[in-house]
């Protein structure tokens, strides 16, 4: 009998009744370094949780200084107390009554809801988002060490560990998008050992993590079906194997099957799913789409007008994403992967897309550093067939590129939110917030409360919560009240009594608490 399909797409012959095929080629990423096995390397798993330990307190201490980045994290914190309770993902914070599958389609965040049942804080979601991070420097490392060696690895994982894309993620609250970092991490660590079939099963989660990464899926899947292709293609040219074959038509196949996955899975979101649960039944964010998403011009001049808006920003920003890899992953397909990211964010009307805070880039670090990995194993591989030259430098690249990536990425440390970690006020909380404490406690859990954006996640955790002043809110029972932290028009001033009064015109509140400027109101 035959045996099971392996990664590269080839069944294993009986070895009673049918002979060995020849050796045939691989991919270039499949060639393995020759050597004796070596013990696993502990440095990684050290690096992995230096960086857990590092983002963990960067993230615990905004959220015990009140220091929110956005409504992101409050949003999030009851997106997961509503799946840890068994109840629709009704977000009042984000809109009263509003299911937050009517805004993205992130069901994968669900995962966090039973480690949310044992411990009822904003604080389980970002500890879950550092150690999303951290879990995906094993595998970075883990390509670099079969690759490249283990002292290349070591100096890779810290690097990657570092970068800035996945600091500023961690710096920004909470956000879906760290559960595809590892898992691209996972998918592409895979590909360039080798192992296909790994990488197609790490990638397919990946559509579950947020609508656009399907466009992510399908670059995977067609680097995967190209590769393939081409690999069999040489084998017809050399004539190697019985009939020329690669054994790539696995490869081929199971590329093509995550293109059609992550499109299909795209569609479906963007399509049915998302306007399903929209209040509107549409798909919110085609208006930040510009032309794509709804204009009366359509012309290929107005699309890369519209890509080449604010072009110094969006290139300081791509040039940013390669400096950490000393732009080597520009040598390797697999950078590919990061087109439908970058494109996205770059045709978005929305300048928030296009610089380097908050979280976007940080699933374009683990594509461009296993992109540089497979980079430097291609040059390393490729440097007999190479001009003189080219093989007395390949050799250098190879050897000083990985401490280059970590010079690059300690020295980027400075500018990127780590940098928290040695500054005083990172550890300092202050009466304002002491305050603010002491208001919240005021709130009985379960009670319904409208609060200003820095209270809102701890508040989310245990009552539901509503953003202060939203015309549609009904009267809660509770108002936690910072002026100083009320960013909608009019801004709140004068007698905080008479704004209550004025905002809920249909109710009666009395103030129970006046503290640093902080006030709580109770229905009466």
């Amino acid at each position: 009998m035959g045996g099971e399909p392996d990664p590269a797409g080839e069944s294993a012959p009986d070895a009673a009744n049918e002979p060995s095929p020849a050796p045939e080629p691989s991919p270039a990423w499949a060639a393995r370094p020759a050597g004796p096995p070596q013990r696993p390397d502990w440095v990684p798993w050290l690096v992995a949780l230096v960086v857990f330990a590092a983002y963990s307190v960067i993230s615990i201490s905004q959220i015990v200084r009140l220091d929110a980045g956005s409504s992101d994290l409050a949003t999030f914190t009851e997106y997961v107390k509503q799946y840890a309770h068994l109840k629709a993902p009704i977000v009042d914070v984000a809109s009263p009554g509003f299911n937050l599958l009517g805004d993205h389609f992130h069901p994968i965040v669900a995962l966090i809801a039973p480690f949310f049942l044992m411990a009822s804080t904003p604080v389980t979601l970002v500890v879950v988002q550092a150690l999303l991070v951290a879990i995906s420097v094993i595998p970075v490392s883990r390509a670099a060490a079969e690759k490249l060696g283990r002292t290349a690895a070591r100096f890779i994982a810290v690097a990657y560990g570092l970068s800035w894309g996945l600091q500023w993620m961690i710096h920004f609250d909470f956000h879906e998008l760290a559960f595809a970092v590892p898992l691209l991490a996972c998918s592409l660590s895979a590909l360039v050992r080798g192992k296909t079939r790994a990488a197609v099963l790490w990638a397919l989660p990946l559509v579950f993590v947020k609508e656009d990464q399907g466009f992510t899926v399908a670059a995977i899947g067609l680097v995967i079906m190209v590769t393939a292709w081409r690999a069999r293609v040489r084998a017809r040219r050399d004539g190697v194997g019985p009939d020329g074959r690669l054994g790539s038509t696995w490869g081929i196949k199971a590329g093509l099957f995550l293109v059609l996955w992550g499109l299909a899975w795209t569609a479906v979101s963007i399509e049915v799913i998302i306007p399903f649960f929209n209040p509107w039944h549409s798909y919110d964010y085609w208006a930040e789409g510009g032309i794509v998403g709804n204009s009366s011009s359509n012309s290929v001049i107005a699309l890369l007008g519209q890509i080449g808006d604010d072009y110094p920003r969006k290139l300081g920003t791509l040039a940013l994403t390669l400096v950490p890899v000393v732009f080597l992953a520009l040598r390797s397909p697999l950078s590919l992967v990061a087109v439908p990211s970058i494109f996205l964010r770059f045709i978005n009307t929305n300048p928030n897309y296009w610089g380097t805070s908050y979280h976007y880039s940080a699933p374009l670090m683990p594509i461009v550093f296993v992109a540089a990995i497979d980079a430097l194993a291609r040059i390393q591989a490729a440097r007999g067939d190479a001009p003189s030259f080219r093989r007395r430098i390949a050799p250098a690249a190879v050897r000083y590129a990985p401490a280059l990536m970590l010079a690059i990425a300690l020295g980027l440390c400075f500018w990127a939110p780590v940098k928290l970690l040695w500054q005083p006020g990172t550890y300092t909380i202050s009466q304002h917030v002491h305050a603010e404490d002491a208001a919240m406690a005021k709130v009985p859990d379960g009670a319904t409360v409208e609060a200003t954006e820095n209270m809102e996640a701890p508040l989310a955790a245990r009552a539901d919560v509503f953003y202060a002043s939203d015309p549609r809110n009904p009267a809660p029972q509770y108002i936690v009240v910072d002026p100083k932290d009320y960013y909608a028009q009019p801004p709140i001033s004068g007698n905080i009594s008479q704004w209550v009064k004025a905002d809920h015109r249909n109710a009666s509140y009395q103030q129970i608490f006046g503290r640093g400027g902080i006030y709580v109101f109770r229905r009466t």
